[in-house]
């Protein structure tokens, strides 16, 4: 603990006599640990369980249905009837939930008060298991209820932004709003939604009941199958995530029996199949119709953020090679008073270990400011990170900062720059350390 103690008051004075060495040495650093930290919290963000959407791990999406008749083909989404129909009572699904983001394709819908006063949100239509499958946290007031779901008492859930927006505080429970002249009253605000929760964001929730989503057309277009068609998405929470294979392979007993016992000879099918929350996500990456998406993805991530942390290891690495050389006297005069090469080792490590903590410190601040700057950019670098850059930034924005606060996911960077870091002063420090006293004493005399 003493020569540790030594070693770090070396490394300290070390850092102030050589300055340029060390600015170089902590900006390097602090770059890396910036890119790499800034992406795999947007990454993060994006697959891992985070408010509202905590189940992402035990969810599976049907957002794709194609239905063959003797009118012709067609594929669209889902309606609630198609999980009436094939999720009911199905073993291992805990709860689904149907939900239509048309108005995401439409834009913003416009509300208005009773004041006048007006604002845009980004809405989603929602059924009332949809508050089930996802965990919101509501600032005031509760989720829609059954008699809220249609008619003269429909209800609206809003996002903190959009009520104090439309009401001037959080609070907004029990004001009445209007769209397309109907009114709505707002029965429960909820925090800030980011985009990154593509599932569950939203700036406004409205009854599905008040939403056609079985496009009128259809009817007329297509017989009764249609009432399964919609432009929908459907999100089953499974009771646990082993239960995913026995999930799919129920849907599909369920299709195939329904194929065989209708009369109309028209047939329905997943083309898509069942995807989980994680593939659904990286399904946009698949270029060559891989069932597995996200493995590409990862491939290439894993490359990119080994490349950013591996061409400033190799720059350090020629820099230290040359400070090591410069110091080859100083290594010399220990030697000849007994120094061993452990010892002289132990204090390099010290310094580069010093110079890592405070470049790696830089670099998280660093990647707070680029995330904060940048998050948009970033985002779109995700698969589904720029599905709505078209309409602009909503009041939520592009990920949750919460997110960036992961102890594991900053530990474990660290410790793997640190790690690179110090081999890339040890590997020439060991040369250098093995050049002879007399030689290492006269050396540049």
């Amino acid at each position: 603990m003493m020569k540790a103690g030594l070693y770090f008051k070396q490394a300290w004075y070390n850092l102030r006599v050589n300055r340029v060495y060390s600015a170089v040495f902590i900006t390097g650093t602090a770059v890396s640990v910036a890119l790499v930290m800034a992406f795999l919290t947007v990454l993060s963000s994006r697959v891992v369980n985070t408010v509202p959407e905590t189940h992402r791990d035990r969810m599976l999406s049907v957002s794709y249905l194609l239905y063959k008749g003797d009118r012709g083909t067609l594929g669209l989404g889902v309606s609630a009837e198609f999980g009436k129909r094939f999720l009911d009572s199905l073993p291992g699904v805990e709860c689904w939930a149907a939900t239509a983001p048309k108005a995401f394709v439409d834009g913003p819908l416009t509300f208005r008060n009773a004041a006048g006063i007006s604002c845009k949100a980004y809405t989603r239509f929602v059924d009332r298991n949809f508050w089930r499958v996802f965990d919101f946290q509501f600032i005031a007031g509760r989720p829609l209820s059954e008699s809220g779901m249609h008619g003269s008492a429909a209800e609206l859930v809003v996002s903190e932004s959009i009520a104090r927006r439309l009401a001037g505080k959080s609070d907004a429970v029990g004001k009445e709003v209007y769209w397309d002249g109907q009114l709505f009253r707002i029965c429960g605000v909820v925090r800030d939604v980011p985009i990154s929760a593509s599932a569950a964001f939203a700036e406004a929730w409205m009854p599905l009941d008040e939403y056609d989503i079985n496009m009128s057309w259809l009817g007329r277009m297509f017989s009764g199958e249609s009432s399964f068609l919609g432009d929908g998405f459907i999100y089953i929470l499974a009771d646990d995530r082993a239960s995913f294979r026995k999930i799919r392979s129920g849907i599909e007993d369920r299709l195939e029996i329904f194929n065989h016992t209708d009369d109309s000879g028209s047939e329905l099918s997943l083309p898509r199949g069942v995807p989980s929350y994680v593939e659904s996500v990286f399904a946009q990456f698949d270029i060559h119709g891989n069932r597995q998406p996200v493995t590409p993805y990862i491939w290439m991530s894993a490359g990119v953020l080994l490349l950013i942390l591996l061409v400033p290891l190799f720059n350090l690495s020629g820099m230290v090679t040359s400070r090591m050389e410069a110091r080859l006297t100083e290594f010399g005069t220990r030697k000849a008073f007994g120094a061993c090469g452990g010892s002289i080792l132990s204090q390099i490590t010290w310094e580069n270990l010093l110079l890592t903590l405070i470049g790696g410190v830089l670099g998280l601040v660093l990647s707070w400011l680029l995330l904060e700057v940048f998050s948009r950019q970033i985002s779109m670098l995700i698969p589904g990170g720029g599905w709505l850059s078209g309409y602009g930034t909503p009041e939520a924005g592009y990920f949750d900062f919460r997110d960036f606060y992961n102890i594991y996911l900053g530990t474990a960077l660290l410790l793997i720059i640190a790690v690179l870091n110090v081999l890339s002063a040890l590997l020439p420090a060991r040369r250098v350390i093995r050049h002879p006293i007399t030689e290492s004493l006269n050396y540049k005399k």
